[in-house]
């Protein structure tokens, strides 16, 4: 095996090595005609091409030949791609980036250390000598302890190092397959309970439809008339500008379904005043009101004051991209839906997010499935 400190010995000194074909003549290294050559001539000595070396393209990998070192030193100023490329064209192995830099610092002198290259193979412990590198590191640390007694003082104080993995292994094995009993047992538990309850909180509950109130305002922007083509197609007709029939019962009925929510949220009642509320139980059923900002809406209502109604109902104010909002809007923590005055495209987006919002009111609201 070729121990690659000759040739670096041979590099930093500035030594002539040459690549030698079968009949003894000489190739230029800058020709990268590697492959015509069967020995490499550093100085005097003359060693085979294709003879292992003591260097490694990965850690615990196979040696490495001495012409796959040679052509990474060769090509030490070229770009990984052109080596890369030069390798492919002459099949030989080529090594990763960091490898190859790492190996070229290290045979230019550069650097001190190449941590691919293994210095086990001293001649203390080399393979033909009977003796294995860690006998030939025992010996040589006795040696050191006979000559210096200050360095058997300091090795009596040396801890073997242990892998971090032998560290957490721990001294005995142990089985957790009981375990993996126990937590299927647990899981299928859990989706028994979790199902049971599931079935009997959507029997045992008696919901109605939910309700949103309205502003009786002419200056609203969404009333009974316009609310099932806003809500349902995402299609906004402004109230002010077009005659639209309102419901002869002033009841209107959206219908929307959703996985996420219970059937009795599929269909919304929608009303703009509260005559209709002849109990109690209907303000239970209350998950928005639209207002335009005037307080005079709110006299018949649960809570005739605004700051208070909105802090048990979630609030909604509609109005144009470009109008001022007023003032209370902002006091009161209302909900702002924005439409545009000529964009109808944009409608679509904007009943999205508002059911968005509404579906998570119905869920906090005891609705959900």
């Amino acid at each position: 095996m070729f121990k690659l400190q000759t040739l670096r010995s041979a590099i930093v000194a500035k030594k002539p090595i040459e690549l030698l074909k079968a009949d003894g003549t000489s190739i230029l290294l800058e020709s990268g005609n590697i492959n015509q050559a069967v020995s490499l001539k550093i100085g005097d000595n003359v060693y085979d091409i294709n003879s292992d070396t003591n260097f490694f393209n990965q850690v615990e990998s196979d040696k490495q030949s001495l012409k796959a070192v040679v052509f990474c030193w060769i090509h030490d100023k070229s770009s990984i791609v052109d080596y890369k490329n030069e390798c492919a064209k002459q099949s030989i192995p080529e090594f990763k980036f960091l490898v190859k830099t790492d190996l070229s610092t290290w045979l230019s002198g550069t650097s001190d250390t190449c941590k691919f290259v293994d210095d086990s193979t001293s001649e203390a412990a080399a393979p033909d000598s009977g003796v294995t590198s860690e006998e030939g590191a025992t010996r040589e640390k006795r040696k050191l302890e006979e000559e210096d007694p200050q360095m058997a003082r300091i090795s009596g104080f040396e801890i073997n190092s242990i892998d971090h993995n032998v560290i957490l292994r721990g001294s005995k094995n142990l089985e957790f397959n009981y375990l993996l009993k126990d937590a299927k047992l647990f899981i299928n538990q859990l989706k028994k309970n979790k199902s049971s309850s599931s079935h009997s909180k959507n029997t045992s509950r008696h919901l109605k439809s939910p309700i949103i109130l309205l502003s009786p305002s002419t200056s609203a922007l969404l009333s009974l008339s316009n609310i099932k083509a806003f809500l349902e197609e995402a299609r906004f007709i402004d109230p002010t500008t077009n005659s639209l029939p309102k419901p002869a019962n002033g009841i209107t009925v959206i219908e929307r379904k959703s996985d996420k929510l219970h059937p009795a949220a599929h269909k919304i009642t929608v009303v703009d005043n509260v005559d209709f509320f002849t109990k109690p139980e209907y303000w239970d059923r209350v998950v928005g009101i639209f207002t335009t900002g005037q307080s005079w809406q709110f006299n018949k209502y649960k809570y005739s004051n605004p700051d208070v109604l909105f802090q048990k109902y979630p609030g909604f104010y509609m109005c144009y991209q470009s109008d001022v909002v007023p003032k209370q809007i902002k006091d009161w923590n209302i909900r702002q839906v924005r439409v545009d005055r000529d964009k109808r495209f944009r409608d679509k987006m904007i009943v999205n997010d508002f059911w968005n919002d509404l579906e998570r009111i119905l869920v906090q609201r005891g609705y959900d499935v």
